[in-house]
């Protein structure tokens, strides 16, 4: 399972890393810059010696604590041995004797060259020893002891830091998961509602453009399924009419026989009215709302699936189609009738229109349905000519409307679309 990122746990955890960050960065930074002060203050003092203090070759003198030479083998051997001649005017030297890192140092050694102003080179030294410091500075605490309060200081301030990280983010998030949850509640009933206050702008300004989104998809809505409810119903009355006459014009033809031409004629148009009828029966079940679909109710599929090949019959006059049924008779089960029919008489349909010479294999396995029509000719898939997406060419607009009923109804539904080979398998249940 993949774990989705949070934006809350980011932000959360991106502050207290960079507020770390900070804390430990400038605290080097403190210590770096307090060393480097008593750095300065220190050369001040022995630039200051090295242009007052009188001294001759072989003669360095002591002064508070300082060396002050002329030249740099008279400088005390500690000071020697731990540096090399200084040559730069002012570059302060400096060396510490520590037990470990975290420690004080026990002994500090600083070195720094000068000339004064006649010209004349002077070394100044000055060397600390643990043992010359004031007895009240040496105490028992230990540098782990040290360490452990500066560091229970620093987790101290990191969190606190954190908990009120913490309680700003809470305060901020609570609107914005209030503004999730007022947008996954939205529905047709309250989407007319005004929208709630959620406290800050910029999620009252975010709740007012999902809301006119939502509005603007629904209106939309609306306006389809009024159009294919007002034009499947006006369509209604001329497509009967229509059949209605080719009954009347084949009762006639029984009388007063019509020229092979003009019957052929007339089979197209009882052909089209059937269609017509098919399509807007379609039209009008997904023009409905939810609220008016059918109840269950019990479904042969053998009995509905022979049926519905028989009447489709004529979609195969003039076809060198050889048609296969396979059907369990004594298998029924509760759907939508509705539905159920439109669908199978659509897919059939389509099996049957647009295969011009080959197989149609239509099996039953309980509430499977598959339809199988192989052509023979290896026509290109469907999917890949581009005007099987405008008319009847390839499988067309009943197949689509098919498929949103069967997506309403949440059935099953797999398509397999190959060269000369076209699968579709519904299950019902």
């Amino acid at each position: 399972m993949k774990i989705r990122p949070s934006l809350r746990i980011y932000f959360f955890a991106s502050m207290v890393v960079l507020s770390s960050a900070m804390a430990i960065g400038f605290s080097f930074l403190s210590v770096n810059y307090f060393i480097d002060g008593l750095d300065k203050g220190l050369n001040g003092v022995m630039f200051a010696l090295s242009q007052t203090a009188k001294v001759e070759d072989g003669q360095p003198i002591e002064m508070v604590g300082f060396s002050v030479a002329s030249r740099w083998e008279d400088m005390p051997k500690e000071i020697k041995q731990r540096f090399i001649k200084p040559t730069h005017n002012g570059v302060l030297q400096k060396r510490a004797d520590k037990s470990s890192f975290f420690s004080m140092p026990e002994n500090l050694f600083f070195a720094v060259y000068y000339q004064n102003e006649a010209g004349e080179s002077r070394y100044v030294s000055r060397i600390m020893l643990e043992k010359d410091r004031p007895r009240k500075q040496i105490t028992d605490e230990k540098p782990m002891q040290r360490l452990f309060w500066i560091a229970l200081t620093g987790v101290t301030a990191i969190a606190l830091f954190t908990f009120f990280l913490f309680m700003v983010m809470k305060k901020i998030a609570k609107p914005v998961e209030s503004l999730r949850g007022w947008a996954k509640s939205l529905n047709q009933k309250n989407l007319q509602n005004t929208p709630p206050d959620f406290t800050y702008n910029e999620l009252n300004t975010l709740a007012t453009l999902i809301r006119s989104s939502l509005l603007s998809a629904h209106d939309s809505v609306e306006r389809e399924q009024r159009f294919l409810s007002y034009a499947s119903h006006e369509l209604r009355t001329p497509i009967s009419v229509i059949r209605s006459n080719v009954e009347l014009l084949n009762r006639l033809s029984e009388k007063a026989p019509l020229s092979d031409k003009q019957q052929l004629t007339l089979q197209r148009i009882e052909r089209a009215g059937l269609t017509m009828s098919d399509l807007t029966d379609t039209l009008l079940w997904l023009s409905r709302n939810e609220e008016q679909q059918s109840s269950p109710e019990p479904v042969n599929l053998a009995d509905k699936i022979t049926t519905l090949s028989t009447e489709l019959n004529y979609l195969l006059i003039a076809k060198h189609v050889n048609v296969a049924l396979n059907t369990q008779q004594d298998c029924t089960i509760t759907t939508d009738a509705t539905a159920c029919h439109i669908v199978l008489t659509n897919l059939i349909r389509n099996a049957y229109q647009h295969t011009q010479a080959g197989q149609v294999h239509i099996s039953q396995q309980g509430s499977k349905v598959t339809i199988i029509n192989c052509s023979a000719k290896d026509d290109a898939p469907v999917a890949k000519t581009s005007t099987a997406k405008h008319a009847s060419i390839g499988y067309g607009l009943g197949l689509q409307l098919s498929e949103k009923i069967i997506k309403r109804h949440g059935w099953v539904y797999e398509v397999n679309d190959m060269p000369g080979r076209y699968e579709v398998v519904v299950d019902f249940s």
